[in-house]
């Protein structure tokens, strides 16, 4: 069975040579009043959203992407906007939840809200990955033991994975996308968030194996396949 990806990033071009297809999506927009307005135009401007797709869709070619666009005209966006798609993500029963981002912990009641969010799907063995920074990085929710945690890892090509035992980040990967046609890699997009879709795309695969699991059996099948820091 595929699995169906929530895919929380700058919305995503369905129609690009890399992504092919996904299953639908929604874009949340911040309103004056503080709160959150829903509407169905996920398409992606910026083209980080669509790049991470790709990554998924090489590896897992049959997973469900759903488009959940926070970022609209840069690579940034309230925490609110962050909050509502994992809130949506979670109530759509998405098996995982792509993030190519996080806030930092001195967000107070945000970073709190994010991590009970984090732990709702944790309990209803919903698998949240994560983008960080390094090894030791304590940006919410990559570090949280209900998430898993991806750093890019210079070391690592596409099909490489570091195992951090004793760091809060626990995985390192690739940190760039598919190779655009006429485009030298240094000039295509590259970071964190990519390293992390490496790494939802392989969980993806791997729940194909077994529908039903969480976080626990995911991190599981991951290490047995990574090399140890």
């Amino acid at each position: 069975m595929s699995a169906d990806i929530a895919l929380i990033d700058s919305g995503v071009n369905a129609v690009h040579s890399h992504v092919g297809w996904i299953a639908g999506g929604v874009a949340f927009h911040p309103e004056p009043n503080g709160k959150v307005r829903e509407d169905s135009d996920f398409h992606d401007s910026i083209g980080h959203g669509t790049a991470i797709a790709g990554v998924i869709r090489e590896r897992a070619p049959q997973a469900r992407i759903h488009a959940l666009k926070i970022f609209h005209d840069t690579l940034q966006a309230p925490a609110s906007l962050l909050i509502a798609a994992l809130q949506w993500a979670i109530d759509g029963n998405m098996k995982l939840i792509h993030l190519s981002l996080g806030i930092e912990r001195e967000k107070g009641g945000e970073g709190e809200r994010l991590a009970e969010l984090c732990r709702s799907a944790y309990e209803r063995n919903l698998v949240v990955i994560a983008a960080a920074r390094s090894p030791q990085d304590l940006v919410y929710p990559s570090s949280l033991d209900t998430v898993i945690g991806v750093y890019w890892d210079r070391s690592c090509d596409p099909a490489g994975l570091i195992y951090h035992a004793d760091n809060p980040i626990e995985f390192g990967a690739c940190g760039f996308p598919r190779e655009l046609p006429g485009m030298p890699q240094e000039h295509n997009f590259r970071g964190n968030s990519f390293a992390a879709a490496h790494v939802t795309a392989r969980a993806a695969r791997l729940l194909e194996e077994n529908p039903t699991a969480g976080v626990k059996w995911v991190r599981k099948r991951l290490i047995e396949t990574a090399t140890d820091a």
